[in-house]
């Protein structure tokens, strides 16, 4: 065998062999996070839909949910560890496991607003989106976030507080008039120190604040 094919044949091997480590890695982490969320979902909704989306997402769509939600959809996104040259720049650009709750309230939010943690890659398109709307950026004093709304300064601080409570890195709040929509993202770490009870706690909490 010629050393090229050797080359070519070792290459060919470690991305086959970290193609299955990496999917295996997020599966295992993938079913953890599910069995974690399993004590939180009830406050969404009666009845959940799961879908897995290649070996990095997770989707759970809720079929009946609670008021003061319309619909609701939560997603685990996991760091894409099965393709090195996509994980390795993921990582560079920030890109952590996530959690994703999407709902659609039953009634129009009072207000608008985005609270996005600017280091994160999910919140980058949605910067430069409300920056082009010309939305208003607030500073809020001893908070990471870049801050764009309306509302005064001490109604932020206090949809900011509400999120505290479940111990997660918040990277997201967004709550848009058009369809309803309130978003929270949080970074998940390995090992949440919180129940996923206390994330959806805040949520509804969010919910009715808005």
């Amino acid at each position: 065998m010629s050393a090229g094919l050797s080359i070519f044949v070792l290459v060919v091997l470690v991305i086959v062999g970290w193609f299955a480590l990496g999917t295996h890695t997020n599966v295992r982490k993938g079913h953890r996070f599910l069995e974690w969320l399993q004590e939180g979902l009830p406050l969404l909704g009666e009845k959940t839909t799961l879908r897995w989306l290649g070996s990095s997402v997770v989707q759970l769509k809720i079929e009946k949910a609670h008021d003061p939600f319309r619909r609701a959809e939560v997603l685990v996104v996991l760091e894409p560890r099965d393709v090195p040259p996509l994980w390795l720049l993921s990582r560079l650009r920030g890109r952590r496991d996530l959690l994703i709750v999407r709902t659609e309230l039953r009634t129009v939010p009072r207000q608008q607003v985005e609270i996005l943690r600017p280091a994160a890659w999910s919140t980058r398109a949605i910067d430069r989106e409300v920056n082009q709307l010309r939305w208003q950026p607030l500073s809020v004093d001893g908070q990471p976030f870049h801050v764009y709304s309306p509302p005064p300064v001490a109604e932020v601080r206090e949809l900011i507080s509400e999120t505290d409570r479940c111990a997660l890195p918040l990277v997201r709040v967004g709550v848009r008039q058009l369809n309803n929509a309130l978003e929270v993202q949080w970074q998940l770490p390995a090992q949440p120190d919180s129940t996923s009870r206390t994330a959806f706690e805040a949520v509804q909490r969010l919910a009715q604040k808005v």
